[in-house]
């Protein structure tokens, strides 16, 4: 294993227990085990051969996809919640579309390292087009955009033509939006989502209402100055475990934390880029991809929490309470050990 991104997946995920604790008080030894959990499966996934992840992406793409059609019949949603995105399996809920972005990026690594040059196309329209039309009928748009953004970033990395990139990526959102696009329509939370933003930089008339998350992040982050108030104090703003856990890293830790956060990320990225710019094979398609997963989530949610952008409901990579994103982005690292594992024998200097 690379023993820089080691070290960096060793800092995110302290904050992450760090911010959790802030919190949630009580949750602080279950996110530690869980990060343990996930560095034994960047272990188990950084032993494999690029070669062997990418032979098992077909298999893990279909299976992923029909665990996200049983979401539809038989998932679950937390209280209040119009979404259904989890399947609960004994005491634990699996959400399948965390575990579809590093399939995904498995899927199209292989493909365009196998077939860059001509036009079988169909393949990558109907994989990226169906994953993201069954994740749009949760609804979870979101995270259906960010798979777009996933392919875009993987065909670039590989060097795709403009006009093969345009081309799947305009027939894969015809996909999308015939499979998932008629479920848009019963769904009032998209437009609570746009309507609390325009609030928050506006008259702020309703930051009781859809902009209140968002209002109170900026309030926590303005409080907490360059230090921080430090852990241990309560953090009044909804989902701070989760979709808000930079701003529980910011209450504790101050401007100081949020920009070790921003640093983390950013050393992280750059090492991964740097693996994949070495590998050859399939390999550097991983680690590229897996860096646009790291990277992207990261840059979306800490643009949430700054108040930049509207609320996405995406989790903070290695940062966010819960098993599920954590999982996902720990495998993603592997791809980018595992490239790395492979480069060094192939005699890149890193």
């Amino acid at each position: 294993m690379d023993p820089l991104l080691l070290t960096l997946q060793l800092l995110l995920g302290g904050l992450g227990v760090l911010g959790g604790a802030a919190a949630e008080p009580g949750e602080a030894v279950t996110q530690a085990l869980r990060f343990a959990a996930a560095l034994l499966l960047t272990l188990g996934v950084a032993r494999l051969r690029p070669s062997a992840i990418v032979r098992l992406a077909p298999a893990g793409y279909a299976l992923t996809l029909a665990l996200l059609v049983a979401v539809l019949l038989v998932g679950i949603a937390p209280d209040g919640s119009e979404a259904r995105r989890w399947l609960l399996v004994g005491p634990v809920t699996f959400q399948p579309s965390e575990l579809m972005k590093v399939v995904v990026i498995a899927y199209l690594a292989g493909f365009f390292h196998n077939h860059l040059g001509n036009w079988q196309v169909w393949r990558p329209m109907v994989v990226i087009g169906l994953a993201a039309g069954v994740v749009v009928m949760q609804p979870d748009v979101s995270t259906a955009l960010f798979l777009f953004a996933l392919a875009f970033a993987i065909m670039l990395a590989a060097g795709t033509s403009l006009t093969r990139l345009l081309s799947i990526s305009l027939s894969a959102a015809i996909i999308a939006t015939v499979v998932g696009g008629p479920y848009l329509a019963q769904y009032s939370y998209l437009a609570d989502r746009i309507t609390g933003f325009s609030d928050l930089w506006g008259d702020q008339v309703d930051v009781q209402g859809t902009s209140f998350q968002a209002a109170r992040a900026r309030a926590a982050l303005t409080r907490a100055g360059l230090l921080g108030i430090g852990p241990g104090r309560p953090v009044n703003v909804p989902e701070a475990a989760t979709d808000m856990v930079a701003v529980a890293v910011g209450q504790s830790l101050g401007l100081v934390g949020m920009l070790t956060l921003v640093t983390g990320f950013a050393l992280l990225v750059a090492r991964g880029l740097r693996i994949a710019a070495a590998a050859r094979g399939p390999g550097a398609l991983l680690a590229a991809g897996a860096c646009a997963y790291v990277g992207g989530q990261a840059a979306l949610n800490l643009l949430v929490a700054a108040g930049l952008i509207p609320v996405t409901g995406v989790p903070l990579p290695f940062v966010s309470y819960g098993l599920n994103s954590l999982m996902s982005v720990s495998i993603a690292t592997g791809f980018m050990h595992a490239a790395f594992r492979e480069a060094r024998t192939q005699g890149a200097d890193l």
